[in-house]
């Protein structure tokens, strides 16, 4: 004859289930407090040699735009070159950029000062989202989309309501160098992992 099989417990299985996932939840609350609130410095990035001469002659052209030749009027500089370039400038452990679609947003850890609206005095890691775009006139236009917390968007009250404020418009205005600089753009357009410049003639 067959043995009967014992019967499962339904209440045991249903604790169970809910121990395994309170578990997960305290592990992966404990992984959000520790990358937002104890967060490791980020790795900075290092160029290959050919990768950092291809940059440099990129650096050259935007420094000179007018020495460019026509078939170099058109840079393609990706987040990696930029991230590389923020290493050289001992900000690469603090700061890191990435290129959205029509935007550029930053990761960055900082000790936080006491009279920040949020965790003051404490090391954190935000994200900073900005809007970028140049206009027809050469205006060039850096809103703030969006600052998060551990992935947590933050209210727009909570930070002195600067999202969606213009946060270089009147550094252009009174920039004379800036001026000269944006004036010598034909186009600037942001993508996925690059940002794209066309330069006047």
């Amino acid at each position: 004859t067959l043995q009967a099989r014992p019967k499962k417990n339904p209440v045991l299985i249903t604790l169970a289930v809910i121990l395994g996932c309170a578990g997960i939840a305290a592990a992966a609350g404990g992984l959000w407090v520790k990358h937002t609130f104890y967060p490791s410095a980020i790795t900075p990035v290092s160029l290959t040699a050919a990768e950092q001469a291809a940059f440099d002659n990129k650096l050259q052209t935007l420094n000179n735009p007018a020495a460019a030749e026509e078939a170099n009027r058109t840079l393609v500089i990706n987040e990696r070159e930029v991230n590389a370039y923020l290493a050289q400038q001992d900000l690469g452990e603090n700061v890191q950029v990435k290129f959205g679609e029509g935007n550029v947003s930053a990761a960055i850890i900082f000790q936080a000062p006491e009279d920040f609206p949020i965790f003051p005095n404490q090391k954190i890691r935000l994200r900073f989202t900005f809007g970028t775009s140049l206009s027809a006139e050469h205006k060039l236009s850096l809103k703030l989309d969006d600052l998060s917390l551990g992935g947590i968007s933050l209210p727009n009250s909570w930070i002195g309501d600067i999202k969606g404020v213009d946060l270089v418009a009147e550094n252009v205005e009174s920039d004379p160098a800036l001026q000269k600089f944006l004036a010598g753009i034909q186009s600037l357009d942001i993508h996925d992992g690059s940002l794209r410049l066309v330069l006047n003639k």
